[in-house]
């Protein structure tokens, strides 16, 4: 793992989409195709809730994989430059799903990420119940009262100063989940790693270098509060942008064969890397 400067947070960025400009139909098809999946697995009735949060992390890394075969490609073509030629099938995206090794890592974070998810609406639920219990709230079960009405109910509950500390835990668990997260798919797909060590790597790689993440972060900010602007036809690139630059974070602080485990073909835990070809 490295530590880098504050300019690679927009650096990134800008080399993530010279990564991805020469194949950016490639790279836009990836990550639509991902997100169609998502919705379409989103909208199977009484399952899809449950459905999408397993799938989410599989798909991601299937564009990884795609990006790492793109990569692969780049650096050929640079010795060959008939390489630059070598088409990449769709086909690539899914072979995360035949790939035995990253496969019970990537179903163990879907479960953190679930179980994530509970504990804020447990807690979020269990803070609501005790602040209206005694007081009358026929409002949010009346079915004649308008939205409008039960948000103005609710808003001073959800603004009481002991709400406060909750949001403030709430948001703390919030980034600290982000950071363990953030590198977690790539770190599975394409360095072998088993969860916790994927999760561990991922948090110590985000707080170590968090002036160019906290420049990152500011960048996208801005990117994103111009997408209502663009009715949001921006998305088309932005997305496969912000898959690239994180893509490129991890080249940048997990260059391939810098840890000695990775070069002898070993993941953190002693176990064997395999990381699939497919094409």
């Amino acid at each position: 793992m490295q530590r880098v400067r504050a300019g690679r947070g927009w650096g990134w960025i800008l080399d993530g989409w010279r990564f991805i400009k020469p194949r950016l139909g490639l790279a836009i098809g990836v990550v639509m195709l991902m997100y169609v999946l998502l919705f379409v697995a989103s909208m199977v009735p009484f399952l899809g809730n449950v459905i999408t949060p397993f799938l989410s992390p599989f798909l991601a890394g299937g564009v990884y994989i795609v990006f790492r075969r793109m990569r692969e490609i780049d650096l050929r073509g640079q010795v060959e430059p008939l390489a630059r030629e070598q088409p990449i099938s769709f086909d690539l995206m899914f072979s995360v799903f035949r790939d035995p090794a990253p496969r019970k890592a990537l179903l163990n974070l879907a479960l953190v990420s679930i179980g994530f998810t509970l504990a804020v609406l447990l807690i979020l639920a269990t803070f609501v119940t005790v602040k209206l219990s005694g007081i009358d709230h026929s409002v949010l079960t009346d079915i004649s009262a308008t939205d409008e009405q039960r948000l103005r109910f609710l808003m001073p509950v959800l603004l009481d100063p002991n709400a406060w500390l909750i949001w403030s835990v709430g948001l703390l668990g919030l980034a600290v989940y982000s950071m363990a997260t953030f590198f977690a798919v790539p770190l599975i797909v394409l360095r072998g790693l088993r969860l916790w060590p994927a999760l561990k790597q991922s948090f110590q790689a985000v707080t170590q270098n968090w002036v160019p993440f906290l420049v990152y972060g500011l960048i996208w900010l801005v990117l994103f509060i111009s997408v209502p602007f663009t009715l949001m036809l921006s998305l088309i690139i932005l997305l496969p942008l912000m898959f690239a630059s994180v893509f490129i974070a991890f080249e940048d602080l997990w260059p391939e064969g810098s840890d000695p485990q990775t070069r002898a073909g070993l993941t953190a835990n002693g176990e064997r890397t395999h990381i699939s070809t497919v094409m």
